[in-house]
Parts: C-alpha cells; structure tokens; sequence
C-alpha cells in the first residue's frame, strides 16, 4: 500500500510539473495566454457521465479507468476524462458565442476512502491536469481538483481550478494524437467492496 501511495504521489508531483513547464512558456506563442478561474459543482448522470455546472458548464467524460491500488476502505487510480462544454465567464448558467467552448482533455489522479462495512464513500479528491482542447480549447492547459463527501446521504462533487487559453502555440497543440474515447471500465474486483451501494454513491473521485 505504502508503495502505491508513493507512485500516486509521484504521478501528482510529474503532473505538478508538468503543468508549470507548459504553461510558462506560453507567453512565446502568438495567441496571448488567458487565464481563467473556475469553479462550481457536478451532478452525476451515469456511470461515465456528470453534469457540470459553474464555471465549467458542459458534460464531463470519464474515458479510462486505471486502479493503482484497491482495498475495502481505499481506491487509488489514474485515467482520462474529457470535457465538452464552454467556461461560463459571467456564470449566467448559459453557453454564448462570445465564451470559449469546445472539448478539454484531462488526465486525473484520483484517491477515495470508503467504509469497509457498507461500502459508502467517505471522502473522494482528484486532480486534473488539462493536456489538450479542441475548438476554442486548443492549446490549453491548466488544473482541475475536485473534492467528493457525503452530504446528508448524497454525494456532493465540487470543483476548482484555473483553464489557461493558448497556453502553447497551435502548431504544437495541432500535433498531438487524438485521445482514445474508448472507457476502460474498473474491473469488477473495483466493485466488489461496494456491492450494496450503487455507482451514483461513490462520486465523480
């Protein structure tokens, strides 16, 4: 366990990282960096799926699941998530023209505890590195954490962090391969802990 705590922590850190080595020199490139702040909210719709709201207003998808480490009371995993939507700048709950919109693409780190008695979530973290966007997204980068509890028997999801516009020139941005769309479900030994409580009840981490 102590040995999938520190690759976790590795992989947070090379993230970390990797953010701060794209982003910086963005200031090269032809488009002007912008950064813009987010935060909000996110309801789940399906196992794949959770509505975003806030700042983020779109769909989030999670693509692939990738366990780390799995117990009754600890899940530690990796994966891949895209998000299709816009940021809503003035929060008037709506996408306009004039508001970036398109698809993020993250990767994510996620840790969760649960009671090993009935299988309920306790608490849920993750973060998520942006590694490329598609429309007004191209050339993004930036960070996403979200943060899951239990709020009188439901799960409540919240969200921040900062989508960096033009963050790296569109040439370099142009070049990268499309992402696989393809979700890797958890295996059922993922599900085995928690077969008294229903996906919804194990939050967007």
């Amino acid at each position: 366990m102590i040995a999938c705590l520190r690759r976790a922590a590795l992989v947070v850190s090379i993230i970390a990282l990797t953010v701060g080595a794209t982003v910086a020199p963005a200031t090269a490139t032809a488009g002007k960096p912008t950064s813009l702040r987010v935060n909000g909210t996110q309801t789940q719709v399906s196992e794949k799926l959770y509505k975003s709201h806030g700042g983020l207003l779109g769909n989030f998808w999670i693509l692939t699941f990738v366990p780390l480490y799995e117990s009754e009371s600890l899940v530690i995993a990796t994966g891949t998530e895209r998000f299709v939507g816009c940021v809503d700048v003035n929060l008037n709950r709506a996408c306009q023209a004039s508001e970036p919109s398109g698809e993020l693409q993250f990767d994510y780190v996620q840790w969760a505890t649960f009671d090993p008695s009935t299988g309920a979530l306790i608490e849920g973290n993750c973060v998520h590195p942006i590694t490329g966007g598609r429309d007004s997204f191209q050339g993004a980068r930036g960070l996403v954490t979200m943060h899951d509890v239990l709020v009188e028997g439901d799960v409540r999801t919240t969200y921040e962090g900062t989508v960096v516009l033009n963050a790296v020139p569109a040439d370099a941005s142009a070049a990268q391969l499309p992402r696989a769309h393809a979700f890797a479900a958890r295996p059922q030994a993922a599900h085995t802990f928690a077969a008294d409580v229903s996906s919804a009840s194990r939050g967007h981490c």
